[in-house]
């Protein structure tokens, strides 16, 4: 069989690689983020993919998809405080050396992500028009986000899989094959996007919901695949299709105590994030057109911080599982060195050739002033991007979970939400006033979750 060759190779390519003499926390820190890296290149250029073949349809359809995207991250909140606590617990587990104990975490959260995903496919399916409408858009935007939410939401259970399946196998020290997995759905997601968003090939037009078609599709294919190397091919943490199903409470206790907060992190900074875009679609079509080519761009920028806060998850989790506080926060630290400095050199990027990338993504001229001011503001933001990011990764990781928790409320809540309203609508900066106040927010974040890592309590969590 042809994926049996496949992930042998790959299997002994990385035994090969891991046999090697103990090595470096960097190079540990490496192995882990650069396929995180990687992973996070490839799904972002399928975003900006996607956002081009929408692009060409006009800005309702960039709007109203961009408003889709951003009520489906906020429905997948609960799979994210799953992976979450799945990812910290098994880490624990192999950092102390019990495989069986990592097995039945791994198969207690498949079940439960799956129960999870079916409620939220129900309740999406009947609630996706009045969600959509609170947002305040255009009826053709509405129609757009709408349509996109149900058709995704319906399909949610592929999602979950591959939440917990790629969580699994980071937090048991392998980030390759979640990268190659990856890799492999998004050249599907592009190509099933361009054969149904323009109806090339024969295939049916389905425009803007084309690309809904062909994001479900690619995480079918990936879902599939995460489960055959979770049951067949992986020998780092192998699940077998007999015992630890069902519902085991020990378990689920300690993965929803880690995970509760965390869907709840997911939940206030989604309904935060759904206010501020609420604030833009007020502004004009433009303005939040000009908003989504911004945040598009920016996922370039933040691929660093969040491979970086992968492998300080994973090394972090495992080391304290193994009983080596110091070593974790070395961890982390160097992860967060190692971060920065790429966020800065992007944000550099960003200001220099900012013209042709906003470009890239609309030829609408409304369009271009707003994002370009976005991207200046992004590119100054970014080493405390950073700091925010891989400090709170290696907090989760430890399972500090509530900390992270009440840092994100204050960051979004109390500076952005606040700070938009006061500058962009009430004192009539515009766009210009709101984004102020998104660098704010990452600015207070980045204060509080460094004085969070410093105290040190973060070692002493119980799991």
């Amino acid at each position: 069989m042809i994926l049996d060759r496949v992930f042998t190779r790959l299997n002994a390519r990385r035994e090969a690689l891991a046999s090697d003499t103990p090595l470096s926390l960097n190079r540990q820190l490496l192995r882990l983020a650069g396929p995180s890296l990687v992973e996070n290149i490839l799904q972002t250029m399928l975003g900006v993919f996607d956002m081009i073949f929408i692009g060409q349809l006009g800005k309702d359809a960039i709007a109203g998809i961009g408003l889709g995207f951003q009520l489906t991250f906020f429905l997948q909140v609960a799979f994210m405080g799953l992976a979450v606590g799945n990812t910290a617990l098994v880490a624990r587990a192999i950092g102390a050396g019990d495989k069986h104990e990592a097995e039945r975490i791994a198969k207690q959260s498949l079940t439960l992500v799956i129960v999870l995903s079916v409620f939220i496919g129900i309740l999406t399916w009947f609630t996706a028009d009045p969600i959509v409408r609170v947002m305040g858009a255009t009826e053709s935007v509405n129609a757009i986000a709408s349509d996109f939410l149900r058709f995704v939401s319906v399909f949610a259970f592929v999602m979950g899989i591959m939440f917990i399946g790629s969580g699994t196998l980071r937090g048991a020290g392998d980030t390759f094959t979640p990268m190659l997995i990856t890799g492999f759905i998004n050249v599907i997601n592009i190509v099933v996007a361009y054969l149904f968003i323009f109806g090339n090939f024969g295939f049916p037009r389905l425009g803007p919901l084309g690309s809904a078609a062909a994001i479900t599709i690619s995480r079918a294919i990936g879902a599939v695949l995460i489960l055959y190397v979770l049951f067949k091919r992986t020998k780092i943490l192998p699940l077998s299709l007999h015992g630890g199903w069902g519902f085991h409470r020990d378990v689920i206790k300690r993965i929803l105590n880690i995970g509760l907060p965390g869907a709840m992190e997911q939940v206030v900074f989604q309904a935060g994030f759904l206010v501020f875009a609420t604030m833009a679609v007020s502004l004009g079509t433009h303005n939040y057109a000009a908003q989504q080519v911004a945040f598009t761009v920016n996922s370039f920028s933040i691929m660093p911080a969040f491979a970086f806060g992968v492998a300080a998850t994973t090394l972090v989790g495992q080391s304290l599982g193994a009983k080596n506080p110091e070593r974790a926060e070395r961890s982390a630290q160097e992860a967060l060195k190692n971060g920065t400095l790429w966020m800065i050199v992007m944000g550099i990027a960003f200001v220099i050739w900012r013209e042709p990338l906003v470009r890239l993504f609309t030829t609408d001229p409304d369009v271009w002033a707003p994002a370009e001011m976005c991207l200046i503001v992004m590119a100054f933001s970014q080493p405390f991007l950073a700091i925010s990011m891989v400090y709170a990764s290696a907090l989760r990781g430890a399972g500090d979970t509530r900390a992270t928790l009440v840092i994100t409320f204050a960051g979004i809540w109390l500076v952005r939400v606040v700070l938009a309203y006061l500058l962009g609508i009430l004192l009539g900066l515009g766009l210009f006033g709101m984004w102020i106040a998104w660098f704010s927010d990452w600015f207070v974040r980045a204060v509080l979750v460094a004085l969070r890592f410093r105290t040190g309590k973060w070692k002493t969590v119980q799991v």
